[in-house]
């Protein structure tokens, strides 16, 4: 996954966003609650999981704080 810190490419008001293997990020937004979130996008991707957008959107957003509670 390539990380890039580009703001315009963002867009919709987000903080960040996830396209074929690479995360968008605004400076204000590259945070590990991003990153994770992000990052979960970037698993489902890659092993193509089907699921749909809400459902993939829930589990983001589970797998970043889980991973943050461990710390």
């Amino acid at each position: 996954m390539k990380v890039i810190v580009d703001g315009r490419k963002v867009g919709n008001g987000n903080e960040a966003c996830y396209y074929e293997y690479v995360a968008y990020f605004k400076k204000t937004g590259l945070n590990k609650r991003n990153i994770l979130h992000e990052f979960y996008h970037h698993l489902v991707y890659v092993y193509d999981w089907n699921m749909k957008e809400l459902e993939e959107e829930r589990k983001a957003i589970w797998y970043s704080k889980a991973i943050r509670a461990r710390n």
